[in-house]
């Protein structure tokens, strides 16, 4: 396998398949509905949503359009094996704001692209989400204070 690759093609065509399902389950529509929607006959349909044809981009970015999904969650959910990933990008679109962020910095400067070394690289990007992950905390912190805050009105006031 290779080393930057986290799953193999059969385990991405299931977890592309669970993915699929899961979204469509969710979005409350019959596979012959998707179907129709995607323009495609119903039993191709129902190969591509088993993962058939592995992840392509084209069908899956329709597809995410149709069920209000991340398509780079969905994309990256069959990559790294984790169907959670798909269902918790969709609600902010965090992967696709990933790749936006990427597109910026590489036209912004592209020089770190080209010159620096593997290590450097992969250190940057664990302490951007190392970051993300201290802006939850801080979140979530703030979220929690708020709900509680008594200067907000008491628990017996009236409407």
């Amino acid at each position: 396998m290779d080393v930057l690759r986290d799953q193999d093609a059969a385990a991405q065509r299931a977890t592309l398949s669970r993915v699929l399902k899961t979204f469509r389950k969710r979005s409350g529509l019959k596979s012959a509905e998707v179907a129709k929607l995607m323009n495609k006959g119903l039993r191709t349909y129902q190969r591509w949503e088993s993962g058939h044809y592995g992840v392509q981009h084209d069908p899956i970015f329709r597809f995410a359009a149709i069920v209000q999904a991340d398509p780079w969650g969905i994309i990256f959910a069959a990559e790294f094996g984790i169907v959670d990933f798909a269902l918790d990008a969709s609600r902010n679109n965090s992967a696709s704001f990933l790749l936006v962020a990427l597109r910026r910095a590489y036209r912004k400067s592209p020089q770190p692209f080209r010159g620096l070394d593997p290590r450097s690289l992969l250190l940057t990007y664990t302490r951007g989400f190392d970051l993300l992950d201290r802006r939850f905390e801080k979140y979530d912190s703030d979220l929690e204070q708020w709900m509680f805050d008594e200067g907000l009105g008491a628990a017996d006031d009236e409407d």
